[in-house]
């Protein structure tokens, strides 16, 4: 492995889990990569580039002591230091404690296909009309269901992590009893790209009461977001303020 005279790591997104959906580059970056820190999660992809090296993994008891080793090696090799995460690198990733722990260090991200682009091309819906809101890290519950239900309100479509403490089924009934409509299509992806993998079809009451595993993603979809129509009627309305003979005028 080449030793290099700045210190550099690098956050690799390597997809939603299946091996088949990690970037090439992805690949190249954790090939040519000298230390490895991540969850067995992260490796999974990702085994065949991670062979032979200095892999420190982590767990729930040891993530953040796992983390000052990979570090404290890497500075001390002078080799470059790849951090692979499953799903996204920017969402749910332990980000902010990594840049932390990273200070010192040239960071780059290569975000590559995030398990929420793929949930958003099953359920068919613009990501530009989502809110995105994830259940796994820290922060009060009750604001993100607030705020999640704030969005749906406004037209947004919802994609959603979830964790233990709230999965798809107990998810549906609390918006339910805030207003939503009982027959709001959903759509639940768990184990996305894996062998495992399950699309559920569904509605908001349907979903009530049925379990799914919480490393699940939820996308609503939301009846009151832009049709088409609206789409083409913003465009026109737009071609028509910033037409040149308008401007000239």
């Amino acid at each position: 492995m080449p030793v290099r005279s700045k210190l550099k790591a690098v956050l690799v997104g390597v997809g939603p889990g299946a091996s088949t959906l990690v970037t090439p580059e992805a690949r190249e970056i954790i090939s040519t990569a000298g230390i490895i820190l991540g969850w067995d999660m992260d490796l999974l992809p990702v085994q065949d580039c991670v062979a032979g090296k200095k892999v420190f993994l982590q767990d729930v008891s040891n993530y953040v002591q796992a983390t000052r080793a990979a570090v404290r090696e890497a500075k001390r090799t002078r080799k470059l230091l790849a951090v692979p995460r499953v799903g996204d690198p920017c969402l749910s990733s332990g980000l902010k404690g990594l840049m932390r722990a990273l200070a010192g260090f040239e960071v780059q991200i290569h975000p590559g296909i995030s398990s929420v682009q793929l949930a958003a091309a099953y359920a068919c819906i613009n990501l530009d009309e989502s809110a995105i809101i994830s259940f796994h890290d820290l922060g009060d519950p009750e604001e993100k269901k607030q705020y999640m239900l704030d969005c749906f309100r406004k037209g947004r479509h919802l994609i959603t992590l979830a964790s233990p403490d709230l999965r798809p089924g107990p998810m549906a009934r609390w918006l339910i009893q805030q207003g939503a409509p009982r027959n709001t299509d959903v759509l639940v992806g768990s184990a996305l790209s894996l062998p495992k993998e399950v699309i559920t079809r569904s509605t908001l009451s349907r979903l009530v009461g049925r379990e799914f595993p919480w490393l699940s993603v939820t996308v609503v979809i939301n009846p009151a977001a832009p049709s088409l129509d609206q789409d083409h009627r913003l465009w026109r309305q737009w071609r028509k303020r910033t037409s040149p003979k308008r401007r000239r005028k």
